[in-house]
């Protein structure tokens, strides 16, 4: 059997690469940098490409329209002479291109993977291999992250808050192209689900939920007679392995208890003070023109000191009302297109998925500039397989370009 190298493994291999940053290198450091130069050039390429090339959808507009913004506010900060820094860390100062970094490796892979996909390099086989290098890769990276952690610890503590629970959470959907092999989903559910757990991140957990009582019920729902009673029996088995791990850590885990006190106790880890802070703000905001454009990128650092934890106040101080409007209208066309994927039950699922988790995020978390390269590589693949159902079955349509693409080793 020949092993084709494409242009789609190499971007995959470069996504690879800067997830391995701070562990194969130093974080932050020339090899950081120059990684992800290459991986944005690389994506904006192709996002020229996928807007030339192809008729897109009205999502795809919305996202333009959205990456404008971001990138004429970007380019505002990064000529600007301001510097400008988080309270409570150490007075860390941001780079000024930062936060237009951090928002086109989020936001624009999904054009190269549409491209990737409609030329046929990008199959549901390839997504199938990627998953399970990027479920070794996080879960190497929590470990090598709690040891990290347990170095630094203050006193006895041995269990921490960590991040990748939301880099977990965003593997679930690429579990969407194994509904053939019913097993593989549904293990995999289970060593997600125990990953976001240990990681204690309340948002992730909440949305992991949601999402697993969504992909139960979409999949008993839809499933095939004959594979009835297997998913009867696989969702039964997940949902009890839910319950002992819970009923497991309120037994073992000290700062689990002390977690989930904190919810009910209505303890939102000072996102309370911050969103006060930023209301105020917006409503002693005496400045027209500030209302409605904003303070510009970072404007939250240049009016608190510190970010909003939150994608509309976040937005709303630093793109203003009409950057509220924008976003508003991105999302509302990212459902729009779920919802016409009701014909491709796979579409339907894996798009699903992505805004869930990431639409549910936009409320407590910093969403937009946090989208993984994986979910955007199924929430690519399947725009391209709802548009051209064929690519699902490996037909290329008449004016692909892969065969141009590959290299036969």
């Amino acid at each position: 059997m020949k092993f084709r190298i494409n242009i789609c493994q190499i971007y995959l291999f470069i996504i690879l690469l800067i997830m391995l940053n701070g562990t194969l290198y130093a974080a932050e450091g020339i090899v950081a940098l120059g990684l992800q130069l290459v991986f944005i050039l690389f994506s904006l390429y192709y996002t020229f490409y996928a807007n030339s090339r192809y008729h897109l959808n009205a999502y795809f507009k919305a996202l333009n329209v959205l990456l404008i913004m971001f990138t004429i506010y970007g380019l505002v900060r990064f000529v600007s002479s301001e510097q400008l820094m988080v309270k409570g860390m150490n007075y860390l100062i941001i780079d000024k291109y930062y936060s237009l970094k951090i928002t086109y490796i989020s936001l624009l892979p999904v054009y190269p993977f549409y491209v990737f996909a409609k030329q046929g390099l990008l199959k549901e086989n390839t997504i199938k291999f990627w998953f399970f290098i990027f479920l070794i890769v996080t879960i190497q990276s929590f470990y090598y992250s709690q040891g990290q952690k347990l170095q630094n610890a203050i006193g006895n503590a041995e269990e921490f808050t960590n991040n990748l629970g939301y880099t977990f959470l965003s593997l679930i959907p690429l579990l969407v192209v194994f509904y053939k092999k019913p097993i593989i989903q549904y293990l995999g559910i289970a060593v997600l689900g125990y990953y976001i757990v240990i990681c204690m991140k309340r948002g992730s957990i909440v949305i992991f939920v949601l999402c697993l009582i969504w992909f139960l019920y979409n999949n008993l729902k839809k499933v095939q007679k004959k594979r009835k009673w297997i998913t009867v029996v696989l969702s039964i088995v997940v949902v009890a392995s839910g319950f002992y791990l819970y009923y497991y850590m309120m037994a073992t885990s000290d700062y689990f208890q002390y977690r989930l006190m904190q919810t009910e106790e209505g303890d939102s880890s000072g996102r309370d003070k911050i969103y006060s802070t930023f209301y105020e703000i917006l409503k002693n905001e005496g400045n027209p023109f500030r209302l409605l454009f904003g303070y510009g990128t970072d404007g939250t650092l240049k009016t608190a000191g510190f970010f909003a934890h939150n994608d509309w106040i976040e937005i709303a101080i630093d793109y203003g009302f009409l950057g509220v409007v924008i976003y508003l209208f991105y999302w509302f066309y990212f459902y729009i297109l779920w919802r016409k994927t009701r014909i491709h039950p796979q579409a339907f699922m894996a798009i699903g998925m992505v805004f869930l988790i990431y639409f549910i995020a936009t409320f407590f978390s910093m969403s937009y500039s946090c989208v993984s390269r994986w979910a955007m590589m199924v929430l690519g693949y399947y725009i391209a397989v709802y548009e051209t159902p064929s690519l699902a079955m490996g037909e290329l349509p008449q004016n692909s370009q892969s065969n141009n693409s590959k290299i036969v080793v």
